[in-house]
């Protein structure tokens, strides 16, 4: 069975996901230290510091997390277990969804250690297109998106039902 992805593409994916997590863990620490808290009332505030930290916790745990995955994906094929990949070559592929989510969530400007590691993941070669547009999206956001405004707004005819 021919490989779908080489161990020269999936080790150097693990390099980078190493180091961006490593880089999204030290702002992840920036932010403790500058006394963010994870309870408050601006939890429903996009860039608000209890969504900030959510974002930068999503963003380091999601990459140690894709990190093991592409570790099990490069230890089933080295040992030539290329059965036991089936389904993974495609995840490995897609990247991992603690960017798109935990960027969305976070306030700009993004710190540096942050915008590093997401530079990193752009120059990575195993990632398919839509992953790397996620990047880019987070990158080029003039402001954090998630949650949305619209999304904390009562409805009218439950507003109305409200004594």
């Amino acid at each position: 069975m021919e490989r779908e992805i080489g161990i020269d593409q999936l080790v150097a994916a693990m390099k980078a996901v190493d180091e961006a997590g490593r880089l999204f863990e030290e702002s992840l620490a920036v932010y403790e230290a500058r006394g963010l808290k994870r309870t408050g009332d601006d939890f429903t505030v996009a860039g608000g510091s209890v969504q900030t930290l959510q974002g930068a916790e999503e963003m380091a745990l999601g990459a140690r997390r894709f990190l093991t995955e592409l570790a099990v994906l490069a230890g089933l094929t080295t040992a030539g277990l290329e059965e036991r990949t089936a389904g993974r070559e495609q995840v490995a592929r897609a990247g991992f969804a603690g960017v798109a989510g935990g960027g969305s969530r976070m306030a700009r400007p993004l710190l540096d250690p942050t915008v590093k590691g997401l530079r990193l993941l752009l120059d990575v070669g195993l990632f398919a297109p839509a992953f790397k547009a996620e990047v880019e999206q987070v990158l080029g956001a003039e402001e954090a998106t998630y949650p949305a405004p619209s999304a904390r707004r009562v409805p009218r005819a439950v507003a109305a039902r409200t004594p």
